[in-house]
């Protein structure tokens, strides 16, 4: 195994080499793990296997793709709300000439729009409940209502 390295291109990641200017303080094959600080070669990872170097990196990776997924998750319900707000806003004028025509004519129309914003509720709701679902960035895009 080699056990030189070089930073060639900054001090913050190794290239593994025999032909590197620092001898590495612990054997591997991975460059990312190593940074040069005052002088020294410092190993990020605290000594630990290469094997163990990369299942913390796999599981640092999963974990913030599962912070992004719900970051989108939480942007397209924020926006499933916001809509749903103006969809029900949009009837407000509704409501209005239910009323005054309820009070004139003794009928019962402002259930009809109840219902209709409700509707709207409902179906945002649902919306909701399957974006929670949705385990892909590429299905949470694809989502529509």
């Amino acid at each position: 195994m080699v056990d030189k390295i070089s930073f060639p291109h900054s001090d913050d990641w190794g290239v593994i080499s025999p032909n590197g200017q620092f001898k590495l303080p612990v054997p591997s094959k991975l460059g990312h793990r190593f940074q040069l600080v005052d002088g020294k070669v410092v190993d990020r990872y605290g000594g630990i296997t290469d094997d163990e170097v990369k299942q913390q990196d796999a599981d640092t990776v999963a974990s913030q793709q599962a912070a992004e997924l719900e970051a989108a998750r939480s942007a397209l319900i924020g926006r499933i709300k916001s809509e749903a707000g103006e969809r029900i806003a949009a009837t407000d004028w509704k409501v209005d000439r239910a009323r005054e025509r309820d009070a004139l004519n003794s009928t019962t129309s402002l259930q009809d729009v109840y219902a209709e914003r409700e509707a709207i509720r409902t179906a945002s709701d649902e919306a909701e409940t399957a974006i929670a679902a949705l385990t892909t960035m590429e299905e949470i895009q694809a989502f529509t209502w």
